[in-house]
């Protein structure tokens, strides 16, 4: 690990995502060497001209696939540490994940603490891999979604915990959603509900991804049209 903080590479194709979650790590980790990369090819280049201790990788990218190419990942940087993020927690492609060696995961519907408590975890030489509910491990045989997955927790051996089903969205999220639909700006939501205002902002980055919304209002009208919320 570098001596100034920890060198981190965001793979996701999605720019709004990679800003919030570059907001939440510098943070937690204000020396942290953060690159981002919004293609396999662009994630690649970067790792043969310079090493990371981090790669933070979504599974689905529009020139590769996180667990399909991860062996030449490994061979670029073999001590690299991944963890892998997604909108989509599919039980088999996680277990597939645990099998060809990345060291975690996290939806990204996690909240900022769940994702620094994974990274801390990650970067210890530990495993860390969010607690799935009971629906998602049942076997459906569809991805996961709203409806899905638990407020996520994770579990540091590596195990996916077995939890009870509930909506995709925290207390503190839905919370957020309710601040959006009344157009209520960053700052004032941090005052009210007592964070930062980059946390705040990296909450709403991963909420907008979440839904696939191209706005905050967006994002309100598309909670309360599949009903995680009530106007």
């Amino acid at each position: 690990m570098s001596l100034t903080g920890p060198r981190f590479l965001l793979v996701d194709d999605h720019a709004l995502f990679r800003m919030g979650l570059s907001l939440m790590l510098t943070e937690r980790w204000p020396h942290a060497m953060l690159t981002q990369a919004g293609t396999w090819a662009q994630a690649l280049a970067h790792l043969q001209a310079q090493a990371v201790d981090l790669v933070l990788l979504d599974i689905h990218l529009p020139d590769g696939h996180g667990l399909a190419d991860l062996p030449v990942l490994r061979e670029l940087a073999p001590q690299a540490r991944v963890l892998l993020m997604s909108s989509d927690a599919d039980p088999a492609q996680i277990a597939q994940a645990r099998d060809v060696g990345i060291d975690g995961f996290v939806p990204k519907s996690a909240q900022a603490a769940d994702i620094v408590a994974a990274v801390q975890a990650v970067l210890r030489g530990e495993q860390a891999y969010a607690a799935l509910s009971y629906a998602a491990l049942g076997g459906h045989g569809g991805h996961g979604g709203p409806g899905s997955v638990t407020s996520p927790g994770w579990a540091p051996d590596g195990v996916l915990q077995v939890q009870e089903a509930g909506v995709a969205f925290s207390d503190l999220q839905l919370a957020l959603l309710r601040h959006l639909g009344k157009g209520t700006p960053n700052k004032a939501i941090a005052r009210q509900m007592g964070m930062s205002e980059s946390a705040v902002r990296a909450e709403v980055s991963w909420i907008t991804e979440w839904l696939q919304a191209t706005s905050r209002r967006e994002a309100y009208e598309r909670a309360v049209e599949r009903g995680l919320i009530v106007p």
